[in-house]
Order: structure tokens, then C-alpha cells, then sequence
């Protein structure tokens, strides 16, 4: 029996449906009063024949092109395709005029010939994942999980209905009545709060749908950035989704309770005091003194209140990223925004895409829009820019830095890139200056004197550029950074304030 099932798996033949694509492009030759009967369901990568395929996209063109789509027309552009094999251009139009029943069933044609296509393309990713069981190579069990899952959002993106479309009174309407909601809450965002008042006010908010794109050359501190956003996004009431390519929940935490206590993240992670000098005889640092072990199991007390969640599955798929934040959308608190960290980081599930960084960095981005809209929260990328902007002198990054990343600035609704300037003049202090030829040793003195002032001026400063915005204004976002404790601020902070407003004073926070 069990050989029996063997040989009858090997000898099944993808599903197709021949008979109604011969009907319905028959129909379609003969009245193109059906045309708008199936213009909207089917496309020519529907078809399970090619030929058949090739008839329906020369008839698509010439219809949209205000022509009549018959034999006689088809016949010029069909002659000599590759797609007929053996056959002639006469003989597979006769035997689709021969197919024809009558116009009327042309949608019900359209509608077998599309859930043909879906069950193809769902027999295709069958057949790849058994190759794969079978012959895994490198793969693990867990990446052909991830490789179908992946395959079966993709698939399930197709078998989705059409959006209804919606009258403009409408959606003026829906705005109208979104607004009044963002006046009722009493603070002035149209969307969830960044935990940061200057971002707040530059957007209005993170707006459900939208991916929001933050870039950064590596050491400006744009895990850190995002990191901060999560923690106060969620101390400002939100439910947020944290997940990190290169860091684990510990060393996360580290940087959490640092900010909360007040001490370095070195501290954290050797228990020892960075605050003073260490010993002059052994050379050794104190122990972290009783005020900062409470400081650190206060800011873990403090953290119990917060929704978030944080995921470091390595090399992530979109599809695994979806099943975990469909299970927080589902539960009692919810989920309100999403953090990545950083794209580059992720699987697209795909072997052969991962294998070229810009088609996995594509497909990565087009699957997360789809997943903010589907989950209909906001989502923030993380992305490491190119290092095209450290060969100009000015080192603020522009999109053109983006180039590298696939498709994430087309996708993006907002793209933010995260610059602090001390990090470069620190960086050109440190290693000196050199005195250009003829330069008086007057005007060199000057001009490292000049670079030390700059260096000095510049420490704690950090600016987020928002350099494309689709809902509003581009600009810049002024913050203070805590090279100690690797946090951000708004400029208006105390540095000894709290590293975020707990619920109970969350009203505070705007």
C-alpha cells in the first residue's frame, strides 16, 4: 500500500485546466465584450499552457491599446513566438475558436483558470520542500520550516480578495473622523508615540501601515536609537515587537538598565565602577556600590510594566517574524508597532535570494510592507547605509547612500538617517592633524585649535535627518546621546532624568 501511494505521488501532474483557458480565450476572440469580465482576475503567468499564455497578453495589449483583439489581429504577433513549439499560429487559434462555448461563462472560466495557477504554485512549493527533506545539504529542519512558511505567505498574498475601492467623500470622511480621534486623545499625534518629543512632533506619530526606515554607517548608534524607541513606545503605552539580528536579550538589557541607573554598560557586564578612578596599586576597578545594584533591580522593576517583547532569532524570515506578531495581535495587549533590526540581518527564506544581498534585501522589504498592512501597524527597519558618505566631507547620509539596499527607500514611507558629527571629529582629532604644505605653524595651531572646539562642542549631540516623509514635512530631529550609557535623549532632558517615563507618568511624555 505504502508503495502503491509512492508511485502515485511521482506519476500526479501539476494541476491545470486546459479545457477553460481554451474556452475562455476563445470567448475573448470572438466578443471582446468579455474582456471586462476577466480583466481583473486573470494575467498571462495564469496560464498552465504558455501558448495559451502568449494569446492572452498579445489580446491584453491590443485591447488596452484601443484595438480590436480576433483571429485576424492575434494571428501577425503570434506567428514565430517561441511558444508554439511545433505549432502553427493558425492551427492554435482554430482550436481556441473551436473551444468556444459563448461569453457568458468567460468570468467563471477566468475564476478556474486563476485557482489552477494558486494550486500550481502551491504544488510548486510542496515539490521544493520534499527536494529539500530529502536532499537538505546544508539546511536544517527549521530553515525548510522557514522556506515554506515563506512560500506559503507568499502564496497567500495571491489568494487574497481585492480591496474595495472607496469614493473620495469617503475617504476625506475616514480622515475627518481620524483626526477627531487623534484630538480626543489629547496628544496630538495621528499615530502612536516615538517616545521622543522631537519625532513626535516632526510626524505625528508612527502611523499603522507604514514602514519607517532608519539608516546609519556602524557606531552612530542606531540599535541604540531604535532600541529607545521600543522602550519608550512601549512605556508610553504601546505593545512593541523588538527583533535583533546581532544582539541577545541580555546585552539588550544591559543598555536598558545602564540608562535607568545611570551607569556605563561596562558596568553592567563586569559589575564593576567606571564612574571613578581605578586603584593606583592593583590596577583594579571597585565593585558596583549598593545605590547602583538598586538602581539596576529598579530599572528592572520598572521594565516589568512595559509590553515588550524582544526576539533574537537568528536570521529571521518575514514568515517567522509574521507568526510571532500575529500571536501578539491576537493576545489581550495587543501589538502596536514592530522593530527590526537590521534588515540586512534577515532571511527572505529563499536560498537562491539569499545568496545575492540585493534581491534578499527586496524581497525582505516588500514582504514586511505587506506585513505592516496586514497587521496594520507600523514598523520600523533598521538599515546600515554604504560608505559612500565618508568619502564626502560633509558626512550626513542622502538616500543616493540607500542605492545598496534593494528596495527599501521605494518602499518606505518614511526614511530617517541617524548622524552624529563628534563620532568624525573625534575621530580626525584622534589621529591628528596633518600641516599642509606652506601652512604657517600659526595657522596649524589655529586650525587643530578649531577642530578641538568643534570636537568639544559636538560631544552628546545627535540629529535624525528625515529625508523622505510621504505624510508630511522633511527635516531635522535634534537629540542628546550618552556615549556612556549608549542612550538617547531629547534635547530638552535632564541626563538624570528617567531613561523613560513610566506608565503611571506616561501622560507626561508629550
Amino acid at each position: 500500500m505504502a508503495d502503491g501511494n509512492f508511485f502515485t505521488n511521482v506519476m500526479r501532474q501539476p494541476p491545470a485546466s486546459v479545457e477553460a483557458e481554451q474556452a475562455m480565450l476563445g470567448a475573448l476572440l470572438v466578443n471582446n465584450k468579455a474582456w471586462p469580465m476577466i480583466e481583473d482576475i486573470v494575467e498571462p503567468i495564469h496560464f498552465s499552457m504558455p501558448v495559451y499564455g502568449r494569446v492572452f497578453e498579445i489580446c491584453q495589449k491590443l485591447i488596452n491599446s484601443g484595438r480590436e483583439a480576433s483571429p485576424v489581429t492575434v494571428m501577425p504577433h503570434l506567428e514565430g513566438d517561441d511558444t508554439l513549439g511545433r505549432n502553427k499560429a493558425g492551427e492554435v487559434l482554430a482550436q481556441l475558436l473551436k473551444a468556444m462555448v459563448g461569453i457568458m461563462n468567460a468570468r467563471d472560466y477566468a475564476v478556474v483558470i486563476r485557482d489552477a495557477w494558486l494550486r500550481r504554485r502551491l504544488y510548486q512549493a510542496c515539490i521544493e520542500t520534499m527536494d529539500m527533506c530529502c536532499s537538505p545539504g546544508d539546511a536544517s529542519a527549521n530553515d525548510v520550516v522557514d522556506g515554506m512558511e515563506s512560500s506559503l505567505l507568499t502564496l497567500a498574498r495571491g489568494m487574497m480578495e481585492e480591496t474595495a475601492t472607496t469614493r473620495l467623500d469617503c475617504a476625506i470622511g475616514g480622515a475627518y473622523d481620524n483626526a477627531r480621534q487623534a484630538l480626543a486623545r489629547g496628544s496630538g499625534l495621528a499615530g502612536i508615540s516615538w517616545g521622543y518629543r522631537a519625532l513626535d512632533r516632526m510626524t505625528g506619530g508612527l502611523l499603522p501601515t507604514a514602514i519607517y526606515v532608519l539608516g546609519a554607517r556602524p557606531a552612530m548608534g542606531k540599535t541604540s536609537l531604535g532600541f529607545g524607541i521600543s522602550v519608550r513606545a512601549a512605556a508610553a503605552g504601546s505593545s512593541v515587537l523588538f527583533w535583533s539580528g546581532e544582539m541577545t536579550p541580555p546585552q539588550l538589557g544591559a543598555r536598558a538598565g545602564a540608562a535607568w541607573a545611570h551607569i556605563s554598560t561596562q558596568s553592567v557586564f563586569t559589575a564593576r565602577r567606571y564612574d571613578v578612578p581605578e586603584d593606583i596599586e592593583t590596577g583594579e576597578r571597585e565593585p558596583l556600590a549598593d545605590w547602583q545594584w538598586r538602581a539596576l533591580k529598579e530599572g528592572e522593576a520598572e521594565a516589568a510594566s512595559l509590553d515588550l517583547e524582544i526576539d533574537s532569532q537568528p536570521s529571521i524570515t518575514v514568515a517567522r517574524l509574521r507568526s510571532r506578531a500575529r500571536r501578539m495581535k491576537r493576545s489581550r495587549k495587543g501589538l502596536d508597532l514592530i522593530v527590526v533590526d537590521y534588515i540586512t540581518l534577515m532571511s527572505s527564506g529563499s536560498a537562491q535570494a539569499d545568496m545575492k544581498p540585493y534581491e534578499r534585501v527586496t524581497l525582505i522589504s516588500r514582504q514586511l510592507k505587506m506585513l505592516a498592512t496586514e497587521l496594520e501597524v507600523p514598523i520600523i527597519v533598521l538599515a546600515q547605509l554604504n560608505r559612500e558618505n565618508e568619502k564626502r566631507e560633509d558626512k550626513r547620509p542622502q538616500l543616493a547612500d540607500l542605492r545598496d539596499s534593494g528596495a527599501i527607500e521605494q518602499d518606505a514611507d518614511m526614511v530617517m538617517f541617524l548622524h552624529r558629527e563628534h563620532y568624525y571629529l573625534k575621530k580626525n582629532a584622534d589621529a591628528g592633524l596633518s600641516q599642509k604644505e606652506r601652512e604657517s605653524g600659526e595657522d596649524y595651531a589655529n586650525r587643530c585649535s578649531a577642530l578641538m572646539q568643534r570636537v568639544a562642542a559636538s560631544e552628546g549631540k545627535a540629529e535624525v535627518l528625515i529625508a523622505k516623509n510621504r505624510q508630511g514635512p522633511t527635516g531635522t530631529c535634534h537629540l542628546k546621546f550618552t556615549d556612556q550609557t549608549t542612550w538617547f535623549r531629547d534635547v530638552h532632558e535632564d541626563d538624570r532624568s528617567p531613561a523613560w517615563m513610566v506608565p503611571e507618568a506616561k501622560g507626561d511624555m508629550l
